[in-house]
């Protein structure tokens, strides 16, 4: 796929459609200046954008990897991340206690693939933003529009003048909402796609798969997320006519539908999301936790 115009602003598509470990990314260029957002998409495209272009900043919309891949290949620029995630673009282990992992080998499995894969180092320029924050370059304006549940910082990046909305996580994928992390939070995720629903855009742009999307495309599938969200909720409750304890419910694969490898990272995933829901339907009083496990109640 071809990067895209948008006026001053480029959609670069990621690498194997956007799927993890690429995403896709959004380079805004004004005269000799130029940002770049989730610089994950390509390395060659951005080994010659760092060559050829004075890269002054780069946005995060969240701490995970496969949306900084590449951020090593502009050491010169400002990094901005959201404040309530800052800690995770400097430490590792501020990273493994959003993630949730407490297991040792798990820890330095995935140490060994931030540091190897994902060249994890603390950026020399970090600039914490805030909900609402607005950032000019020349006639593009940037704004920090918050999407919490992903992850608690989560967020999306508005341009005005451009009429596009950049939304990061929120990626309208088959598969549906990923909650996945300790820190993800299943109700922020669904209160996101609330606050999102009456947005106003012409272009809706996504950090994997479809990438663009149009105004109807965009609200069929945030729809269609948050169907996802009650179909996992039903499903849940229809594995628990029998008492199961959370191993058990992971075994099922409600979530992912399938085993996927490596095992142990996807049983924590499956096991995190799960657990969201869980919770979920114990405050509604549908769930009871008994000696044997998760119960349907009533």
């Amino acid at each position: 796929a071809s990067p895209v115009q948008f006026g001053p602003l480029t959609f670069v598509p990621g690498r194997k459609g956007g799927r993890y470990p690429y995403c896709h990314s959004l380079v805004v260029e004004q005269g000799q200046e130029v940002w770049v957002v989730d610089p994950a998409a390509d390395k060659d495209y951005f080994t010659h954008l760092a060559r050829t272009r004075r890269v002054t900043g780069v946005f995060l919309s969240h701490f995970h990897e496969d949306h900084q891949k590449y951020h090593y290949l502009f050491p010169q620029a400002c990094f901005y991340g959201p404040l309530l995630e800052a800690e995770a673009f400097f430490d590792l282990e501020a990273i493994f206690r959003f993630m949730g992992l407490t297991d040792p080998q798990f820890r330095d499995y995935w140490r060994d693939i931030l540091l190897k894969d994902f060249h994890f180092r603390p950026p020399a320029r970090f600039a914490p933003y805030l909900p609402g924050q607005l950032f000019q370059l020349g006639e593009v304006i940037l704004e920090i529009l918050p999407a919490p549940g992903h992850t608690p910082g989560h967020s999306c990046f508005h341009f005005p003048w451009q009429e596009l909305l950049f939304l990061a996580d929120v990626d309208l994928t088959p598969f549906g909402p990923w909650y996945g992390d300790a820190a993800s939070d299943l109700e922020a995720y669904e209160a996101t796609l609330g606050d999102l629903e009456p947005f106003q855009a012409r272009t809706y742009v996504t950090a994997h798969e479809q990438g663009l999307f149009s105004k109807e495309e965009f609200q069929e599938r945030l729809a269609y997320f948050r169907q996802v969200l009650a179909r996992r909720d039903d499903q849940i409750l229809a594995a628990l006519t029998e008492p199961q304890t959370l191993s058990q419910l992971i075994e099922r694969r409600l979530i992912y539908g399938k085993l996927k490898e490596p095992r142990f990272v996807y049983d924590h995933i499956e096991g995190q999301m799960l657990g969201k829901h869980l919770e979920r339907l114990r405050r509604r009083g549908l769930v009871s936790r008994t000696p044997a496990g998760f119960r349907r109640r009533g």
